[in-house]
């Protein structure tokens, strides 16, 4: 017997431009957009910050991030959801979305790459095993796992 399993982040990846758009219109000032985003754990976070080549710190709540004028602070709202403010000098609501965006897809991949982990354990564990696996261009992978005998 044997299962095939296609893991992708896309469930993740729901926070989608016109989400962004809709929350930049609405909170817009001069060169700072605040956006709440799906983003809820903080190691996912700060390893897919790190992966974009951010500067990163950690205080209290917040996790920070910076570029070369650009700076995004990420702030746990009362539902344990990220909330992140972007700011750099002559910011663009779309720039802003672009940068999340970034975050978001990069964040997506850590969460895809623990899942992926996660399973192989969990099936070694039931006795099964890794016995084809490829990444699509998507970028999901396919895992077909068999039983031991």
């Amino acid at each position: 017997m044997s299962v095939t399993l296609k893991l992708r982040s896309e469930a993740l990846a729901q926070l989608n431009a016109a989400t962004i758009a809709a929350h930049t219109q609405a909170n817009a000032q001069a060169g700072q957009v605040t956006v709440r985003t799906r983003m809820r754990h903080r190691d996912l976070l700060t390893r897919a910050l790190t992966g974009l080549r951010a500067q990163v710190s950690e205080t209290g709540d917040t996790v920070v991030a910076q570029w070369t004028g650009r700076r995004i602070q990420f702030t746990y709202g009362p539902d344990g959801v990220q909330v992140a403010h972007v700011d750099g000098p002559g910011l663009t609501p779309a720039e802003a979305e672009k940068l999340v965006l970034s975050v978001d897809d990069a964040y997506a991949a850590e969460v895809q790459r623990q899942v992926y982990e996660r399973l192989k354990q969990r099936a070694a564990q039931s006795g099964m095993r890794v016995e084809s696996e490829r990444t699509n261009a998507d970028q999901s992978i396919s895992i077909t796992l068999a039983a031991m005998s």
